[in-house]
């Protein structure tokens, strides 16, 4: 793999972003700055990438991804996937349980562990089912999963049961997993397709079910995709208890309301769905003050279904892997609502933290990371989608700030011209 040495980039670590070096020897981040121009007069074949005017970050983490496969293949796979992370700057996916089968299994579970041995991109973390067929009638075998290195643990669309969430959450307390929910009471939902039949009191009432819970079990406990104040609100109450509690939030519920619905609808439909102007300044708020932890891209690849005339069969969800830094840049950051390194953690050691592993640039780990062009200005064109699914909002705007070059484990992944500013000494 050779070493490779990249010089003055504005390099995001330790909370800070400044001019610093690095060099990665076989895929290891090995030293910074004057160490690392002092282990270079040692190298005999280096290649030399120049990054000035650029920014540098550890890969980012998406802790909420829909891979497809197995079983829905024709709508993604984890080589288009994961083609797709690497182009958005993400080094590392955690893939949602909604196949065919469910990863409910350890059969299942190293199956998959093969094909994306075979064809992903990126690192990807599967997140085993809560119960058997995510059907919430009987948990799967928590201690067995985590033995295959499984820590989180979700039904994904099927928001768990009142049935078994006690025995799930002391299971899982006791094998040290975490429980990851759907948000959402269908008995209150049903047929809905945007907010005004998606209300948020189909998502707040259960988290605090969930909470209440979490109190009586002391299960560690992961709240996807928020939408509301109110939900907000309950876990900003469920940490100053000292809970054991992390939430998350989407790009799209941080940039869009239900007043920027347009067409086709079905680019903007997704659960939970888009909800008010105080909705989405309470989230961004959330972030802003880590009540909220985490972004999650909640990618979820579609096909020409979500462009026909529209209808009660519509799926639920966008595209979003591709997008996400730069619609996030563009709406918040430049905005002024985030700062870059509140954005950059949000992407990078939150998620990690959450997710179990590695997520800042040190020496002695894997060299995943992201140069981005903070000045680079694209419109999103559906024909440019590495992912299957072209099922996204944003198609048509111009955005700022694109990924141009992902390394994982030092190998490029995605490289939108970067190659150029490298010669050998």
């Amino acid at each position: 793999m050779g070493t490779l040495f990249l010089r003055n980039g504005s390099v995001f670590r330790n909370g800070r972003i400044r001019k610093e070096d690095i060099l990665i020897n076989d895929g290891i981040i090995v030293a910074f700055n004057d160490d690392a121009r002092h282990r270079l007069s040692n190298e005999k074949e280096v290649k030399i990438l120049d990054l000035d005017g650029l920014l540098v970050s550890h890969g980012f983490i998406d802790l909420h991804v829909h891979l497809r496969e197995p079983g829905g293949e024709s709508k993604e796979t984890i080589l288009t996937g994961t083609k797709a992370a690497a182009r958005g700057g993400f080094t590392s996916v955690f893939a949602m349980p909604n196949t065919t089968p469910s990863f409910d299994s350890v059969e299942v579970i190293q199956d998959f562990f093969s094909r994306c041995a075979k064809d992903a991109a990126v690192k990807v973390h599967p997140i085993a089912s809560l119960s058997m067929g995510r059907k919430g009638k009987q948990v799967v075998d928590y201690q067995a999963l985590k033995e295959l290195g499984i820590n989180h643990f979700s039904d994904d669309g099927d928001p768990l049961s009142d049935e078994i969430i006690k025995e799930a959450m002391d299971l899982l307390k006791s094998t040290g997993g975490v429980l990851i929910n759907h948000l959402e009471d269908k008995s209150i939902t049903q047929g809905g397709m945007f907010a005004d039949r998606i209300p948020a009191e189909s998502e707040y009432l259960m988290l605090e079910r969930d909470l209440k819970m979490v109190s009586e079990t002391g299960c560690a406990y992961h709240a996807a995709h928020l939408s509301c104040i109110e939900s907000v609100e309950l876990i900003k109450k469920a940490k100053q208890k000292g809970l054991p509690v992390t939430a998350e939030v989407t790009p799209h519920h941080l940039v869009l309301t239900i007043d920027d619905i347009g067409f086709p609808k079905g680019n903007f439909q997704m659960k939970p769905p888009l909800r008010t102007k105080n909705d989405q300044v309470a989230l961004i708020n959330g972030l802003k003050t880590g009540v909220i932890d985490a972004i999650a891209t909640d990618h979820a690849p579609h096909g020409e279904e979500k462009k026909k005339e529209f209808s009660s069969n519509s799926p639920f969800g966008i595209t979003g892997l591709e997008t996400a830094f730069p619609i996030l840049y563009t709406k918040l950051v430049l905005s002024g609502k985030l700062t870059l390194v509140q954005l950059l953690e949000s992407l990078t050691d939150k998620p990690a933290q959450i997710g179990r592993i590695n997520g800042e640039l040190k020496v002695g780990e894997p060299a995943d990371l992201v140069v981005i062009d903070l000045k680079s200005e694209r419109t999103v064109k559906e024909e440019d989608f590495l992912s299957k699914g072209k099922n996204s909002p944003f198609i048509g705007l111009t955005l700022t700030g694109w990924p141009l070059l992902t390394l994982v484990n030092g190998e490029v992944k995605y490289d939108e011209g970067v190659d150029t500013r490298i010669w050998s000494n």
